[in-house]
């Protein structure tokens, strides 16, 4: 895990990451994802008064996603994250509150449905929605809905991160936690100073969970929420493991103790702090914009192009993860059900998304004219 206020090499911090070390395009978009998930700056040498090639962070902005071959093609590529840059900044109105990421996709975004997002939690809502849109496969709406909330979470910070870096948005990143206050009441409490502390307990849930179910063999820590947060049982077992190592934790309760002070006047640690008597119930994660610098787009054309990118990632990952046949009238009927905007055909432009796709991957997504010609048969 990389550490604030110490200094790292390049080659220090692909070890730490797991990352490979590359070089040209590859090793450009390495050092973009680190340059763009932090804020940092170059220790000076003593020797030469000039700046080295380390880095020291100062602050983490987001989440790293590791380059894969098709974001690799330069430090400046914003191909992939282009319309939701453009979206946020041509739909986006100030109110300063704070929004789950899932408030963030269907309310402010309007760009999936709340309920769809939500059904995949609960098994009588997977089958409802399942009868109500004609969807024979619930496996695969589940793992359609959370590798599509994944992908969305991925553009979205990434294009929240870039807005900052050109000093164009002003966001905070942090948790809001619950915790039983009284016998019928709760008490809340919101900050950033835990969001190192979350990711690491997590990564550390995530490979144990992976270790006793062999979740997968190509992905390990929190790359690994993409499958939990597809199956209920997994999902419940996370968030009851995450929440518990975060209450046994005396230090990161002594910090929300210490937070829930500065934040309500009338705090008394005797009757209203967090302890055994009055656990923590649940925590997640939000996003706030303060400010934002608009510009003119026409944002239901922006908000389709963010759907088809999501829509072709998608496809192109289940096609390599999903052990039995897809049906294309599923993945259509999950699609219409799941996104606020939705067109049968997707330009070529968008499929092309990334540099090195094969034209026969293209082909088996969409058919060759981009249509969804598989309604009955098989697909994948």
């Amino acid at each position: 895990m990389i550490e604030l206020n110490r200094e790292y090499t390049y080659a220090q911090i692909c070890k730490i990451l797991g990352w490979e070390q590359k070089a040209g395009n590859s090793k450009n978009a390495q050092i973009h994802e680190i340059e763009s998930a932090y804020e940092f700056y170059h220790p000076i040498n003593k020797k030469t008064n000039k700046p080295k090639k380390t880095y020291i962070f100062t602050r983490k902005i987001r989440d790293l996603i590791e380059p894969s071959k098709s974001n690799c093609g330069g430090a400046h590529n914003t191909k992939n994250i282009q319309s939701m840059i453009d979206y946020l900044q041509a739909k986006f109105d100030l109110d300063n509150n704070w929004y789950s990421f899932t408030d963030w996709y269907c309310e402010k975004l309007e760009l999936m449905h709340k309920g769809i997002c939500n059904a995949v939690y609960h098994p009588d809502e997977i089958d409802a929605v399942c009868e109500e849109y004609s969807i024979s496969d619930g496996k695969l709406f589940c793992e359609y809905v959370s590798a599509a909330k994944s992908e969305l979470k991925n553009m979205f910070l990434k294009a929240l991160a870039y807005l900052d870096k050109k000093k164009k948005i002003t966001y905070h990143d942090q948790y809001k936690f619950t915790y039983q206050l009284g016998k019928r009441t709760r008490g809340s409490v919101i900050t950033d100073s835990l969001n190192e502390q979350i990711e690491k307990n997590e990564t550390t849930v995530c490979n144990d969970m992976n270790e006793d179910y062999k979740l997968s063999k190509k992905m390990k820590g929190r790359q690994l929420l993409k499958i939990i947060y597809s199956k209920e049982k997994l999902t419940k077992e996370f968030k009851e493991l995450s929440l518990g190592m975060l209450q046994d934790d005396e230090y990161a309760i002594n910090k929300l103790n210490c937070e829930l002070s500065y934040q309500h006047p009338t705090f008394h640690p005797d009757y209203c702090s967090i302890c055994k008597e009055r656990p923590l119930i649940s925590y997640y994660r939000e996003i706030a914009i303060t400010e934002m610098e608009l510009e003119e787009s026409d944002p239901d054309c922006l908000a389709l192009d963010i759907t088809n990118r999501i829509r072709t990632k998608v496809r192109k990952s289940l096609m390599k993860s999903y052990r039995k046949p897809m049906k294309g009238a599923d993945l259509q009927a999950i699609e219409k059900a799941l996104f606020q905007q939705y067109y049968d055909k997707i330009d070529e432009d968008t499929i092309l998304l990334a540099d090195n796709d094969d034209i026969s991957d293209i082909e088996a997504l969409f058919g060759e004219s981009n249509n969804f010609t598989d309604t009955s048969g098989n697909w994948g």
